[in-house]
């Protein structure tokens, strides 16, 4: 085999990539290897690492670079990782982040963020043929570059409701961090222990909270004397009878999916259910008014029980 097949054998394990050097250990000389690029034949994609092509990169290849460059044992973290997880509620990553051990040495880099930490990840997946940190590691990765509640909460809930992980799970991947962020993945870990499914409904725990009123409702639970599990609200007070709904516009006002909201609310209403429909945009925007309605539907409810009992 020679010197340009073994390299190309190289290449298309790498996305068209190589470092120097696996082209020194082919046979390429580095006068060879200068000219190649001097001519454009190949592009210096990092220090040590180059496309063996002279078009334009794409972002497969950057992730690719990070981990050539990052060395052997360097694992995809990160935003990057919970898109080849499939989670649709994650950042655009300017750059990828690739985790190592801490006695790797890395200058910094435009593309790419290095991350030296006293243990890997105990287990890393192969997805697309890139190494990748478990679920877990990835989401509290993703969180340490997000600012907002809302954007940690539905990317955690959205990791859990797929079974990609658990709040176990991502608690022992936080561990006892402090840095920014972490509060806030703990404030959302607390939602979905508690059994919220989604940023908004983690959104209508903290409103519920703040009254004096209401108990804290049963969350994402099955109807009381509902056993088929065809009836499970967002929320509910069994007491008074009454569940709320969230009703957001990718699982409700599209398709067929208004029927099966209709059909469902008149069985609510045949079994004797109050329910209380709130968008995320009411939620957010007259979070007051939407306290006092849910606050008034739970004490009608229980003195119409009381009244009956």
């Amino acid at each position: 085999m020679t010197v340009a097949d073994q390299i190309a054998a190289i290449a298309r394990t790498q996305d068209a990539l190589v470092t120097r050097g696996q082209a020194l250990a082919a046979g390429m000389s580095k006068a060879a290897l200068r000219h190649t690029l001097e001519r454009g034949r190949w592009q210096r994609v990092a220090r040590g690492v180059y496309a063996t092509f002279s078009g334009p990169l794409q972002a497969r290849h950057r992730l690719r670079a990070a981990l050539l460059y990052a060395g052997p044992d360097a694992v995809v973290s990160g935003a990057d990782a919970c898109r080849a997880y499939g989670l649709r509620y994650v950042p655009a990553a300017a750059i990828a982040t690739v985790l190592v051990p801490n006695s790797v040495q890395r200058a910094a880099t435009s593309f790419a963020h290095v991350r030296r930490v006293r243990r890997l990840p105990g287990r890393r997946n192969v997805l697309g043929g890139l190494p990748v940190a478990p679920p877990e590691r990835a989401v509290v990765d993703t969180c340490i570059r997000l600012t907002s509640l809302q954007d940690i909460r539905a990317l955690i809930c959205e990791a859990v409701q797929k079974g990609l992980t658990s709040p176990d799970a991502l608690r022992s991947a936080l561990g006892g961090a402090r840095w920014r962020g972490a509060r806030e993945i703990r404030i959302a870990l607390d939602d979905v222990t508690a059994g919220c499914r989604s940023a908004p409904e983690c959104e209508l725990r903290d409103l519920v909270r703040q009254s004096s009123v209401l108990d804290e409702p049963r969350w994402n639970v099955p109807l009381p004397g509902v056993t088929d599990g065809t009836l499970i609200p967002d929320a509910c007070w069994p007491d008074a009878r009454v569940v709320v709904e969230i009703d957001s516009a990718e699982w409700h006002r599209y398709g067929d999916r208004v029927e099966h909201t209709e059909q469902r609310r008149a069985r609510y209403a045949a079994l004797g259910w109050t329910v209380v429909p709130i968008s995320p945009r009411r939620l957010r925007s007259e979070p007051a008014a939407v306290l006092a309605q849910i606050e008034a539907a739970v004490q009608v409810g229980i003195t119409r029980r009381a009244r009956y009992a």
